[in-house]
C-alpha cells in the first residue's frame, strides 16, 4: 500500500488504502532505505526517529518526509508501507539531485566566468566527496559533526540551500557592478549545474537628493555616504549603485545626525528611481527633529581621577548648555581610557550613557568607567629575530618581569627598537596568564642591514683602479654596525674601517671609531686625507643623550686647475687639524623611518685647532604632529635648524661650512645654491644658515607609500640679518619605504630664485629627510 509522500516540487500527501487501517494501530517491524547513490544512508536514519516496535502514523511519516527534505539533495522523497503478521515495514524511496561536476554560465557578457566562480567559493579544479547539508533543528550534535567534516567542492550532490545561495551571489555582484534587474535561474544539464543569466541594464547614480535637512549642509551629509553621485570635476563618471551601502549610508546618515544632537531625528527608506534605463537619482527625505543641548557631564566608578584632570583639554568643547558634540563625547571617552591605561588597567572598559530629557530637550552625558585589573608582567616571550640576538631586543624594553605592565611602555619600547633602523614591523601581543600576571609576545620582522658598493674608476692621473665598500648594521646579530671600504689597484684610495659598539659594559653606552684614507681625483682638484676619529656617546634619561669625540685629520688640495671653483682654490695647501665635538639630543619620536609623533631636538658644539682651527654651532629641532583637530591621517612636521661657524687662524676648513640648498635642506634648489656662489655659479659655502621645513604628509599604501607637500624656506649667508631675504620653496613628493632603505621622490619649485640659477629640480633622496 502507497502511504505518504512528499514531492520536492509540489509537496502533498498521497494516500492509498491506509485510509482504511486509520483505525489500526500498527508497530514498526524494519525500515528499509532505497535509491541511494550518492549520500550517504547515515545522513538520513538519524532523521527517521522510530525504532522496532514504534508505533507508525499518518503524523509521524509527513514529519520524517519534511525533515529529509530539509537535507536539501533530493528532487522526490516517496514512502511506502508493507503490512506483515508481524507489523509494518516502511520503505523510502529517494530520487537524488545530479553530482555536479561541472558549473557553467550563459548569457554573462559583462561578468567574466572566473570573476563568477569567485563569488560563489567553489573549487573547480579538485573534485571532492559529497558535499555537506545546512544546519537543521531535528538532528543531534553527532550527525551535525558528521555533516561539518563533509568536503566542499564539486564532483558531489549541491543542496537546493546551497544553489539558492550561489544565486543570490549572483546577484550581488552584478548589483554591485551596476545591474539593476539581474534574473538568474538554473539547471541541470546531465552532471552540470548550469546558471543562466540575464544581466538586465547597468545604470549609475546620477544625483543624490536630499530633503527636509535644514541645519546640516547637504554637503557635509553625502561625505559620510560611500554611494556617491555623477561628478565630472571629481572624476566619478559612473559611480555604481549598490543597495546594500546605500541602506548602511542612512544609518552613518543618521550617526551623523545623533552626533550633532538630534536625538529624534527619522531618515526614511532611500527612494530609488531608474531614468532613460541607465540613470539613478536617489531621495533621502529627513526629519531632524529638535536639536538637544548638554545639562551636564558626570562620571561613575572614577577612582583615580578629578573630573577635571579627565576633562582638561576639552573646556573649550565641551560646555553646558551648548548643543550636543558627539565628536567631543568620544574625544573625552578616549581620553578617560588613555588616562586609565597609563595606570596599568589595560583592560578597562569606558561606557558611555545619554539620559536624555525629552521635555526640555537636554542630554546629561554619563561615562560608567570600569577599570578592570591591573597586570603584572610575568613572561617575555621574543620571535621573529633570526639574525638578532635576544638581549638586542630585551635591553630596548621599557618593561620587565615582575614590572606593572602599562600601555605606554609598549609605545616607548616600540619606538626604541624602531630607533634601531633593524626592523621593519614591531608588534606586541600581551595575554593573560593568571589572575594579575600577563605574559607578553614581542614580535619582530627584520629589515635587510647590509650595504655593499663595487665599482672601479679611471682617469689619467689615477689610472685604473677597483673599490670595495661593506657596511653591516646588527652586526653578527649584536646590534654594532661595522663597515668596511678599500681599492686595489692604483693610487686611488678610499680606505676606511669603521665600528660603532652598542651598549658597553652593558650600559646604554656606544663606544665607534674611524679609521680612513683617502685620495680622490675630482677632475679639477685632488683631495687626500688621513684621519682617526674615537667618539663615545651615553644616555642620560630616557630620552636624553650626550656625545663626544674627536678627530686628528692631516689633508691636502693639490693639483688645482684653473677652472676649479673658487672656495676649492681658497683651500690649496696642505693642513692639519685636530677637533673634538660635544653634543646633546633628545628624541622620542615613534618610528625614525615613518615618523608620525614625537620631536628630535640636537645641539653641537664643535671645535677644531690646527693650520685651520675653527669653532662651530649647530642647533636642531624637529616636531611630528598628528592631526588631532580633524582626526585625519594626516601628520604634519616642521624642522628648524641654525649654524654659525668662525675660524680662529687661517681658514675655516671646507667640510665645516654651511652648503644650504638641495635634497637636505631647501628642496628644489641645487646643492648649495641657496647661499653664497661664485661668478661661475659654484657654490662656496657660508659661515652661517637658517632653514624652516614644513610638510604634511598622508599615507597611500600604510607603512609602504606616502605622499606630501612641503615648503621650506631659509638661506645661507655671512653676516646680517638671518630673516632678510630668505629663499621660498614648495613642492610635492612620495616617499617609498623598501627593505634597503626610504626612498624620497620629489619636485620642488623655487618661488624667488637668483637670477641665473634653476629655480625648480627633481630631487631623489636614498633616506630620511627629517
Amino acid at each position: 500500500m502507497s502511504s505518504p509522500s512528499i514531492s520536492q516540487e509540489n509537496t502533498q500527501i498521497k494516500a492509498g488504502k491506509i485510509s482504511e487501517e486509520v483505525k489500526k494501530i500498527y508497530r514498526l517491524r524494519k525500515i528499509e532505505i532505497k535509491g541511494l547513490k550518492y549520500v550517504s544512508p547515515q545522513l538520513i536514519y538519524p532523521l527517521i526517529p522510530l525504532g522496532k516496535g514504534a508505533i507508525v502514523t499518518r503524523d509521524n511519516i509527513v514529519n520524517i518526509l519534511r525533515d529529509l527534505y530539509k537535507l536539501g539533495y533530493f528532487r522526490d522523497i516517496e514512502t511506502y508501507t508493507r503490512y506483515t503478521e508481524n507489523g509494518i515495514d516502511l520503505v523510502f524511496v529517494f530520487k537524488e539531485l545530479p553530482v555536479v561536476q561541472k558549473i557553467e554560465f550563459e548569457g554573462n557578457e559583462e561578468i567574466s566566468d572566473e570573476d563568477l566562480f569567485q563569488v560563489l567559493g567553489i573549487q573547480t579544479k579538485e573534485r571532492l566527496e559529497s558535499g555537506g547539508a545546512l544546519p537543521f533543528s531535528t538532528i543531534g550534535p553527532e550527525l551535525a559533526e558528521k555533516m561539518a567534516s563533509i568536503k566542499k567542492g564539486l564532483g558531489r550532490v549541491f543542496s537546493l540551500d546551497e544553489i539558492n545561495k550561489m544565486v543570490k551571489a549572483i546577484k550581488d555582484k552584478y548589483e554591485k557592478e551596476g545591474f539593476y534587474n539581474v534574473k538568474v535561474s538554473y539547471y541541470f544539464k546531465g552532471n552540470t549545474l548550469v546558471f543562466k543569466i540575464n544581466e538586465g541594464q547597468r545604470a549609475y547614480v546620477k544625483e543624490i537628493r536630499i530633503v527636509g535637512n535644514k541645519q546640516i549642509d547637504e554637503d557635509e551629509i553625502e561625505d559620510v555616504m560611500e554611494t556617491k553621485e555623477r561628478s565630472i570635476w571629481k572624476l566619478r563618471f559612473h559611480p555604481r549603485l549598490k543597495k546594500d551601502v546605500l541602506f548602511e549610508d542612512i544609518e552613518r546618515i543618521r550617526d551623523l545626525y545623533i552626533k550633532k544632537g538630534f536625538f529624534e531625528v527619522q531618515i526614511d527608506k532611500p527612494e530609488i528611481e531608474l531614468k532613460d534605463g541607465e540613470e539613478y537619482y536617489i531621495t533621502i527625505k529627513i526629519k531632524e527633529g529638535p536639536r538637544y543641548k548638554l545639562s551636564g557631564v558626570d562620571f561613575k566608578n572614577n577612582k583615580y581621577y578629578t573630573e577635571d584632570e579627565l576633562l582638561k583639554r576639552f573646556k573649550d568643547d565641551l560646555k553646558i548648555g551648548e548643543y550636543y558634540n558627539g565628536e567631543i563625547v568620544e574625544r573625552v571617552k578616549k581620553e578617560t581610557l588613555d588616562k586609565y591605561t597609563e595606570l596599568g588597567f589595560i583592560f578597562a572598559m569606558v561606557y558611555v550613557d545619554k539620559i536624555l530629557d525629552k521635555q526640555n530637550k537636554t542630554v546629561k552625558v554619563v561615562y560608567d568607567i570600569q577599570p578592570g585589573e591591573i597586570f603584572y608582567v610575568d613572561k617575555i616571550d621574543i620571535s621573529g629575530n633570526y639574525e638578532s640576538r635576544d638581549y638586542v631586543i630585551r635591553r630596548e624594553l621599557r618593561f620587565a618581569p615582575g614590572d606593572l605592565f602599562k600601555r605606554q611602555d609598549l609605545f616607548r619600547s616600540q619606538s626604541r627598537l624602531y630607533a634601531l633602523g633593524f626592523y621593519d614591523m614591531i608588534g606586541f601581543d600581551p595575554h593573560v596568564k593568571e589572575e594579575g600576571k600577563i605574559d607578553v609576545d614581542v614580535k619582530v620582522q627584520e629589515r635587510f642591514t647590509g650595504q655593499i658598493s663595487i665599482g672601479a674608476g679611471y682617469s689619467q692621473l689615477t689610472g685604473l683602479s677597483f673599490f670595495l665598500s661593506l657596511r653591516k648594521g646588527n652586526f653578527l646579530g649584536t646590534g654594532d654596525t661595522a663597515g668596511i671600504s678599500f681599492t686595489v689597484g692604483s693610487s686611488y684610495r678610499n680606505n676606511e674601517i669603521s665600528y660603532l659598539h652598542r651598549w658597553a659594559f652593558y650600559k646604554p653606552v656606544n663606544l665607534g671609531f674611524s679609521l680612513y684614507d683617502r685620495y680622490v681625483d675630482y677632475t679639477t682638484f685632488v683631495s687626500e686625507k688621513q684621519g682617526f676619529s674615537p667618539t663615545l656617546s651615553w644616555e642620560l634619561s630616557e630620552y636624553w643623550r650626550v656625545g663626544t669625540g674627536f678627530t686628528i685629520e692631516k689633508g691636502k688640495y693639490k693639483d688645482i686647475t684653473e677652472d676649479a671653483p673658487q672656495r676649492i682654490k681658497d683651500q690649496a695647501g696642505s693642513y692639519s687639524l685636530i677637533s673634538t665635538f660635544l653634543n646633546f639630543t633628545r628624541s622620542d619620536i615613534d618610528n625614525p623611518i615613518l615618523p608620525t609623533r614625537g620631536s628630535n631636538f640636537s645641539i653641537t658644539f664643535k671645535v677644531g685647532y690646527g693650520t685651520r682651527g675653527f669653532y662651530k654651532t649647530s642647533f636642531s629641532y624637529s616636531k611630528f604632529i598628528p592631526d588631532k583637530l580633524f582626526y585625519t591621517d594626516w601628520v604634519l612636521s616642521f624642522k628648524g635648524r641654525y649654524g654659525i661657524v668662525e675660524k680662529m687662524t687661517d681658514k675655516i676648513p671646507l667640510d665645516e661650512y654651511f652648503f644650504v640648498g638641495g635634497d637636505f635642506s631647501i628642496r628644489g634648489f641645487d646643492y648649495g645654491m641657496a647661499g653664497p656662489y661664485d661668478t661661475n655659479k659654484d657654490p662656496i659655502g657660508s659661515k652661517q644658515q637658517i632653514v624652516f621645513n614644513f610638510q604634511a604628509s598622508h599615507p597611500i599604501a600604510e607603512r609602504f607609500l606616502w605622499g606630501y607637500i612641503f615648503t621650506d624656506m631659509g638661506k645661507g649667508y655671512n653676516s646680517g640679518n638671518p630673516f632678510k631675504d630668505m629663499y621660498y620653496s614648495a613642492g610635492i613628493g612620495l616617499k617609498i619605504v623598501t627593505p634597503m632603505a626610504p626612498i624620497d621622490i620629489y619636485y620642488g619649485k623655487v618661488l624667488n630664485p637668483p637670477e641665473g640659477v634653476s629655480g625648480s629640480r627633481i630631487g631623489f633622496v636614498l633616506g630620511t629627510f627629517f
